[in-house]
Order: C-alpha cells, then sequence, then structure tokens
C-alpha cells in the first residue's frame, strides 16, 4: 500500500511538472528586451542601456532570473518598485546595479553567471561591459 501512495505521488509531481512545462512554453516572450535605468526616479544611468537577448538564454528557467515569479508566469520588470529598484546603492539586496553585476552569488546575477560559464570553458558570455552595454 506504501508503494501505490509513492507511485501516485511521483506520478502527481510529473503531472504538475508538465502543466508547469506547459505553462511555461505558453508564455509570450519577447525575442529582446531593453532593459534600461532611466526611468528610475533621481537616477541618471552612467552607461547605455542594455538590450537583452531572450532567445539565446532559452536554456535557462524563466525562475532563475524572474526569482518572484508565481506559478501564474506573470513578470515584471527587474526595477519595478520594491524589486531592484535602488540604483543609488550598489550594496544591498536591492541594488539595481547588483541584480545584474555581482559575483558573489554567481546564480543571481548576469556578470556572475557569465563568469561562470567562462570558467567552465562553456559559450561565449560576455563579460567586458561595453560587449552589453553597447553605445
Amino acid at each position: 500500500m506504501k508503494r501505490i501512495g509513492t507511485l501516485a505521488l511521483l506520478v502527481g509531481l510529473l503531472i504538475l511538472g508538465g502543466v508547469a512545462t506547459a505553462m511555461a512554453g505558453s508564455v509570450e516572450m519577447p525575442e529582446s528586451v531593453l532593459m534600461s535605468a532611466k526611468g528610475v526616479k533621481d537616477y541618471t544611468p552612467k552607461k547605455a542601456e542594455v538590450t537583452f537577448n531572450h532567445a539565446s538564454h532559452m536554456h535557462i528557467a524563466c525562475q532563475d532570473c524572474h526569482h518572484t515569479v508565481p506559478q501564474t508566469y506573470t513578470f515584471q520588470s527587474c526595477m519595478s518598485e520594491g524589486c531592484h529598484d535602488n540604483a543609488k546603492d550598489r550594496t544591498t539586496a536591492s541594488s539595481l546595479y547588483n541584480a545584474f553585476h555581482t559575483t558573489k552569488d554567481t546564480s543571481k546575477s548576469c556578470v556572475g553567471c557569465h563568469r561562470d560559464l567562462k570558467k567552465q570553458g562553456q559559450g561565449e558570455a560576455p563579460l567586458a561591459c561595453n560587449s552589453c552595454h553597447v553605445k
């Protein structure tokens, strides 16, 4: 009887996983997104905005970057109020700079992930500032 319960639980988890995957597959995703801090109150960016190419990041789960996405797959800008809306202080968790550049937790930023890929000898992930901040 215990085996049947375990089997039923596993089948249920597989079905739920399939539903989540199907939902993710049905999300309309823009091919690229322009990321800019120009709209952040009382802040003038020093670097050019970044064009993020979703197509080259399809191997990454949405939640790895959009870490606050609930099961509804509703996405907000990283710079939404209460998320990474602190453009002046580069040391806090809400820091806009840290969200994209920290190397302390490499699973939490673009630069950190790119640096890990380089260390592992995988891909051509850009690391130079002007590779992403193209004028």
